[in-house]
């Protein structure tokens, strides 16, 4: 019963992974070109003009595609793909580059304000005794049951048992 549980389960994955892989990834791509009226699928009147267009595009002379132009229009389209995926890298690295500069604002922002908590008087130095006073609410706060210890596994009466370094 659980071979079949595990078989069905892996089937389904399997075939919603494949679709989802199938789909076409947005405009631009695949037969999004084609689906010239933006129905989202492609009737043969639009295939048969795509394909219309990829031959005047190729046939420079007007006489047949000959070996050479085919090869030409085939670096051409090689070209053009290597510079769109290029642009498409730039824009991540962009995107990228921007969210690091704001995770860098946010983090100085977040630390003056650590830094401000810990300057009780406001002059913009924190003392010896601001910072051992923030200790201390720290460590009050840490201990939830005023027991002047703290321990993660004393709120389950298991302090000392298992997991401890002791093999315990």
């Amino acid at each position: 019963m659980k071979k079949s549980i595990y078989l069905i389960t892996g089937v389904l994955t399997l075939s919603v992974a494949g679709l989802a892989i199938s789909q076409d990834r947005g405009l631009g791509r695949g037969m999004s070109r084609m689906d010239t009226d933006g129905n989202g699928t492609v009737e043969k009147s639009e295939f048969t003009a795509m394909f219309e267009k990829r031959f005047a595009e190729t046939d420079t002379n007007n006489d047949g595609i000959t070996f050479e132009e085919y090869q030409a229009k085939a670096e051409a389209d090689r070209a053009a793909w290597q510079e769109r995926r290029a642009e498409r890298r730039a824009e991540r690295e962009a995107k990228k580059e921007e969210r690091s500069a704001e995770r860098e604002a946010k983090m100085a922002e977040r630390l003056q304000e650590r830094f401000n908590r810990l300057d009780e008087n406001e002059d913009g130095t924190v003392t010896a005794e601001e910072y051992a006073a923030a200790g201390d609410k720290m460590f009050d706060r840490m201990d939830r049951n005023d027991d002047g210890i703290l321990n993660d596994r004393r709120d389950r009466g298991e302090r000392g048992r298992r997991g401890g370094r002791d093999g315990r």
